[in-house]
């Protein structure tokens, strides 16, 4: 039976009224229901993209200020949004996307779409006291998941570490706060997700309970020549981020200091805060899961392999103090790095056969994350080694990010033989090549 004719213009009436007197759409297609609502363009952020990297840090107390539609909409370009040239703000893995974001506050749990740049519904009401065990009252938890038909644990976790940057940096940029959790099995699963999703990472977000406060103090003690701020922006670095095919060309010192010291190394910075037990206190560049911090980043350039410390001073307390537990500074230690040379000539080429990829033979800089199992501890088990993949891609991204700063190229590979790169890097069993970044022109 034919709807009256007076229905049709009842029905057209009510999708005219709410396409165009709110920002929230109704979706109408074949077995298709959706809300979906708009974000508002993001806010270009003009912070240096060193002292972004300087400034970043766990928050876990948060206020009840309202993150405005424009600081979450500017965190969700950041973290997996569509830049000018239609590419994400972070790097394929295995030449594909994954990644899935979902957005929890007290009104729904959503999910991000970035080619609209928008959220859309995913279920009704609030969720956020319901995913952690460890109640972080924020106005918005992000859940990090990826799609289990596109890539396997590892590589979702190196795609979700590069995210999880993202939301830590532009978050600190705009004076928000969050911190990286994650659990076995994930909290974001306990939201009843699809059966191709699988969860890894929550977020709280909000404003910190406790201003940040940095001081500057580098106390840098190296060979290396220290960091320096650049002329370059994080919004810059994330709308521009560079990969390319053909990795060349040379690097100065400076370039290839700060490259490294992005991957894992300590800030500039001393926070002040008191967000922590012990405050004064150098953060690192990335991440860890319970302060371990347990990867060693290999370096590898036409004049041999090197493995880069990046605070001597830490590794030496942690080894005689294993009260401490991790290689974490509690007293803002002098910052003394430096390259120790494992192996004497040109391997460039034997890590290009080994990857398959002979476009990196002439790259002027590779750097490879190694997971040293054993200091990953009781998470070394098979279940939580996506955690560290996570943050192997969180110190891969930096490098991304550093590289274009610094108008330079770069380009993660995962690897397909971990065998053969240990031998390389004349390293056993014990050890997990992540991934490996190839820097230059």
């Amino acid at each position: 039976m034919k709807k009256p004719i007076f229905m049709k213009y009842v029905q057209l009436l009510i999708i005219s009224f709410l396409m165009f007197n709110t920002t929230t759409i109704l979706i109408y297609g074949s077995n298709v229901n959706q809300i979906e609502k708009e974000l508002p363009p993001p806010l270009n952020i003009d912070m240096i993209l060193e002292e972004t990297i300087f400034r970043r840090m766990s928050v876990r107390e948060f206020t009840d200020n309202p993150v405005s539609d424009e600081e979450l909409s500017t965190i969700l370009w950041a973290a997996f949004g569509l830049r000018e040239d239609g590419k994400h703000t972070i790097s394929k893995i295995n030449n594909t996307h994954a990644a899935i974001i979902y957005v929890i506050n007290e009104e729904a749990a959503y999910k991000y779409n970035p080619e609209n740049h928008s959220l859309v519904i995913f279920k009704e009401g609030d969720f956020r006291g319901n995913l952690v065990r460890i109640q972080y009252d924020a106005p918005y938890q992000i859940g990090l998941c990826w799609d289990a038909d596109k890539a396997d644990p590892n590589q979702g976790g190196v795609e979700l570490g590069q995210i999880g940057q993202n939301i830590q940096f532009m978050a600190n940029a705009l004076n928000l706060g969050t911190v990286v959790t994650g659990e076995i099995p994930p909290a974001i699963e306990r939201l009843g997700l699809p059966d191709n999703e699988q969860g890894l990472i929550l977020m709280p977000l909000g404003y910190p309970a406790i201003q940040y406060d940095f001081i500057d103090r580098p106390m840098w003690i190296s060979l290396l020549p220290k960091i320096k701020l650049s002329v370059n922006s994080l919004t810059y670095s994330l709308e521009n981020l560079n990969e390319n095919e053909n990795i060349n060309g040379d690097l100065t010192d400076q370039e290839i200091s700060q490259i490294i010291w992005s991957s894992y190394g300590f800030s500039n910075y001393i926070d002040n805060s008191e967000q922590e037990p012990v405050h004064l206190r150098r953060h690192r560049t990335v991440p860890s899961a319970h302060g371990y911090y347990p990867f060693e980043i290999y370096v590898i350039t036409d004049e041999g392999i090197f493995r880069y410390y990046h605070n001597i001073l830490i590794d030496i307390i942690s080894k005689y103090f294993p009260v401490l537990n991790s290689p974490v500074d509690f007293f803002g230690l002098p910052i003394i790095t430096f390259l120790s040379k494992v192996k004497t000539g040109d391997f460039r080429e034997e890590i290009a056969e080994i990857t398959s990829e002979p476009n990196i033979n002439d790259a002027p800089l590779i750097i490879i994350p190694v997971l040293n199992l054993e200091n990953a501890k009781e998470l070394s088990i098979e279940s939580a080694i996506r955690f560290w993949f996570y943050e192997a891609g969180a110190s891969a991204h930096n490098i991304m990010l550093e590289s274009t700063a610094l108008d330079l190229s770069s380009r993660i590979i995962y690897p397909i033989n971990s065998d053969s790169i240990n031998n390389v890097l004349e390293l056993n069993e014990n050890y997990i090549p992540s991934l490996i970044i190839a820097v230059g022109k």
